[in-house]
């Protein structure tokens, strides 16, 4: 599963249901983990694209 998937699957439960306090605090966290994730995933493939870039042009 993707992060966005399972970022959207927590945000329904947080509306289709009435959660307790602790669990929506629960929830919001888990959704945060889950973005910090999808960032650095982000990251770490957009610095492997420029050291490929980089490593073509010295190729050529």
């Amino acid at each position: 599963m993707e992060y966005k998937e399972a970022i959207n699957v927590l945000l329904k439960i947080m509306d289709r249901r009435s959660l307790s306090v602790e669990e929506k605090e629960a929830i919001l966290i888990a959704i945060g983990t889950l973005d910090c994730g999808s960032l650095a995933e982000n990251r770490l493939k957009k610095i492997m694209q420029v050291k490929k870039v980089k490593r073509d042009k010295d190729i050529e």
